[in-house]
This record gives structure tokens, sequence and C-alpha cells, in this order.
């Protein structure tokens, strides 16, 4: 895996930053990847984010993933552990997750799945290999509420809600967002895009949403009175990042509350 050198000297570095006290315990990633390959987990993923600041360059959030190397009971998809390892201010999170082979979709759950949290407090090597299993464990859950999405067809009226729910996720946090090009969402990429299942319909719009432009207009008023309108297109999101995976939990959630409102 090529990696940046701001990427790789976070992933290996073990100082605490001088904000922080002796209590303070470095979570290195590095470290981390060698108690997951006991699990039977590769790392298949890394990226560390930039700093305005230089004296904290290397202590940025990392987001790690890790791809079971067994059998996913599901064809296509492999079973993933996500890591968000931030190295200054609040707990590492670790999250169960799924690739999707034929589309590269890297999904991480939401709400409906156990995050595991670690604080940089004491052990924090043996609390992760102790919060593995759990995850892991929540896997017959994750298969299952799959093959109910690929059981549940959705309706257009549907199709048009989520898109929507979906559109309104993707550009939260912009001000005075008036308008959005759901449309951009609804297009299938691949043949093996078409199908109507849940699904396949929620792998279609997080695709489309982190990785392809949704246009939108903003409309705003200056203090003459005057109305002013913009249209912009939303930017290509990092799957590695933090606001990919916040997204992905969103669109998660919301795609699978058909399920679980009945």
């Amino acid at each position: 895996m090529s990696q940046n050198k701001s990427v790789s000297t976070s992933f290996v570095q073990d100082s605490r930053h001088v904000s922080k006290s002796d209590k303070f315990v470095v979570i290195q990633p590095s470290q981390i990847a060698t108690v997951l390959a006991d699990h039977g987990f590769d790392m298949v993923g890394l990226k560390t984010g930039r700093a305005k600041d230089s004296s904290r360059q290397d202590h940025q959030t990392t987001i790690a993933r890790y791809r079971s190397n067994s059998q996913f009971e599901i064809n296509g998809l492999n079973l993933d552990i996500m890591f968000k390892v931030p190295h200054l201010y609040g707990a590492l999170e670790a999250r169960l997750g799924f690739f999707r082979g034929v589309c590269a979709n890297q999904w991480n759950m939401g709400q409906l799945f156990q995050v595991e949290k670690v604080r940089h407090t004491g052990d924090a090597l043996n609390q992760i290999d102790t919060l593995l299993p759990r995850l892991v464990a929540q896997q017959a859950s994750l298969i299952e509420t799959i093959k109910l999405m690929q059981a549940r067809n959705v309706t257009g009226t549907e199709l048009a809600d989520l898109a929507q729910l979906v559109a309104a996720a993707r550009v939260d946090g912009i001000e005075n967002v008036s308008r959005i090009e759901t449309v951009d969402l609804l297009k299938p990429r691949r043949q093996d895009d078409t199908a109507t299942d849940l699904f396949t319909v929620a792998n279609v719009l997080q695709e489309n949403a982190t990785r392809f432009g949704i246009r939108y207009t903003t409309q705003s008023q200056d203090e003459n009175g005057v109305i002013n309108m913009r249209q912009y297109t939303s930017r290509r999101i990092n799957e590695a990042s933090v606001k990919a995976i916040e997204l992905n939990a969103s669109i998660w959630d919301i795609a699978t509350k058909l399920i679980t409102a009945a």
C-alpha cells in the first residue's frame, strides 16, 4: 500500500502531543494492525488527515480499514472492520462494515450496530483485542440485514424518498440549499446495479453520493434584499475520510429503515 510521508509517520508515531498529560496513552495504528492480524484481518486502507499547524501533523485522525481473510456468507462481499483513531481528542472508534466488490463500495454500519470505543488511557491494545470478538459477533446480524434488503423491492415512490433523504445527508452542513437534483443519485453505473431491491438501490445511492457530483442550488439574500442564487456540484468524498464514515452510516440507516419500520 502506498502511503505519503505524513500518513506513514502518523501510522507509527508513538509520542503524545505537548498538549496532552502523562495519563494520555498513544494508540498507534501500526499496533492495531498487529492485533487485528492475529484475528485474521488484514489492513486494506489507511488515511490520515492533514494539519494546518505543523506541530500537529503527526497527531491527526487516522482512518484504517481491515478486511477479514475468512469467507463471507454472501457472495461478492467481504467483512470489514473500520477504525477511527484520533491522536489528540476523543476515543478510538471501531465499526463493523463490508466491502461490495462489484462496485468497490466500502460500507460501515450505522445505528443498528454497536460501535466499540477505546479511550487513550490504560492498556488500550488489550481493550482492542477484547472488543474485536464483540464486533465480529455482529456478522450474523449484518448478513440477515443484507438478505432482508435483497428481498425487499423498492417502489418508485420509495426510491424518490430515499434519494431525497440521501441527498439531504450529502449536503448537510451547507447553508441555504434551496434545491437538490436528486436524479443525480439514481443513475446505475453498471448492469448489475439496475435491480430494484433495497440492497442494490442503497449501493447505487451511496456510490453516487460519495463518488459522483450532485448538483444543488443555494439561495441567499444580501443586505440590500437582493436574492442570490448559485449552482454547485458536490465533490467526490475520499472513502477513507471521517466525512465518508459519517455519510455511509447515515445512508445505511436511511435505507434500513424500510425493513425495520414494519
